[in-house]
């Protein structure tokens, strides 16, 4: 299966990357098999209607995990993903993961915390996973990632609530596994 890693270069995408010979990672930064943002991507550029092409599956990480992050960068991430799911359609591509979290409502672990717009746009991911599905043959989950602490020693670090929600690599690949449907 290829699978085209959107976020390659981030925490989560440099863990993954791995996991999936022949992945084909796209981000921002210097390092990535294609350099550009999905705030900017262009779909018909030929590097990446290539990589769409031949994709079998998507995993997207390329959004912000800060919850603090203006308010304005949590609506871009909404749109680029309704943009990408437009092109996972469009290149029929079937497996697509795309990242949600406990702040999203319902609550699964942090039911004190106030809705915020970071939280509403994890929903937003939720329908949008939905929508995508009711296409027979489609596999689309808007995954709830824990907490994937940049190293052991910040993990270790943390407070009681946010440990208790804390992914090793071994968890991620798992979860990412079992959500693409490998």
């Amino acid at each position: 299966m290829t699978v085209i890693i959107l976020g390659s270069m981030g925490n989560i995408g440099r863990r993954l990357m791995p996991v999936f010979p022949g992945a084909i990672g796209i981000d921002r930064v210097p390092g990535a098999d294609i350099v550009t943002s999905l705030s900017d991507i262009d779909y018909d550029a030929p590097d990446v209607r290539a990589a769409f092409e031949k994709a079998d599956g998507v995993i997207h990480v390329a959004t912000s995990a800060n919850v603090g992050h203006p308010d304005a960068v949590h609506w871009q991430a909404v749109v680029d993903t309704a943009c990408l799911l437009a092109a996972c359609d469009r290149f029929g591509i079937r497996r697509v993961v795309i990242p949600s979290s406990d702040w999203a409502d319902p609550y699964t672990r942090w039911s004190d915390q106030n809705p915020n717009v970071y939280g509403r746009s994890k929903a937003v991911f939720e329908a949008m996973a939905d929508m995508f599905n009711q296409t027979p043959g489609r596999h689309c989950v808007a995954l709830r990632i824990g907490w994937v602490a940049p190293d052991k020693a910040t993990a270790d670090a943390a407070a009681p609530w946010l440990r208790a929600n804390y992914w090793d690599t071994e968890k991620l690949v798992l979860q990412m596994q079992a959500a693409l449907g490998n």
